[in-house]
């Protein structure tokens, strides 16, 4: 006589490997819902990074150009307030680096000392608005923040301000801007 599956398993255990398999799935949901989190963290702070070595790579090609134009540098012509970055931004100095305009005195001619620094400024806010796509976002708040250049004897501080992810996920519309600021000595 064959066996009947009935007889096989005791009565009280049925239906107990299929409430297994439903808590080992709901365990491996957990832990891909886990691991997408981290991804996702993992991807901000990757952004975050490389906003900070941008905002690095920017300060020191500022101070370059300080070096190359000391004569500027000393007289005052590098020093940027909070509200000469924004006319600076605003100039044809800035515009320099747009296709359509081709005729900028300091690319293809000599240029005084306070013309190169303009020129190298409104370049320079060019390549950071390019480069350091959370600079013109910064510049854009209820309370503007652009980056700054102050000088004290022989020593410029450029402050740069931008805007990323927040550290806490709770918050996706960061309105608080970051910021780094570098002393550099130039002679």
């Amino acid at each position: 006589m064959p066996r009947s599956i009935d007889n096989i398993a005791p009565s009280g255990n049925r239906g107990f490997t299929l409430i297994e398999v439903q808590v080992s799935l709901v365990v491996l949901a957990i832990g891909l819902l886990d691991l997408a989190m981290l991804q996702t963290t993992g991807l901000r702070y990757n952004t975050n990074s490389y906003s900070r070595t941008q905002a690095t790579y920017m300060a020191y090609d500022l101070a370059e150009r300080m070096r190359a134009n000391v004569p500027g540098f000393q007289a005052g012509n590098y020093d940027v307030s909070s509200s000469a970055a924004t006319t600076i931004a605003g100039s044809s100095s800035y515009s320099c680096n747009l296709p359509s305009n081709n005729n900028c005195s300091c690319d293809t001619g000599t240029c005084s000392n306070a013309a190169l620094a303009q020129y190298d400024l409104g370049q320079w806010y060019y390549d950071l608005d390019t480069l350091l796509p959370g600079a013109k976002d910064a510049a854009n708040l209820s309370t503007p923040k652009r980056a700054t250049i102050t000088r004290a004897n022989n020593v410029a501080t450029i402050t740069i301000y931008w805007l990323e992810q927040n550290r806490d996920a709770s918050s996706t519309n960061p309105t608080t801007p970051t910021s780094q600021s570098w002393e550099l000595e130039v002679y």
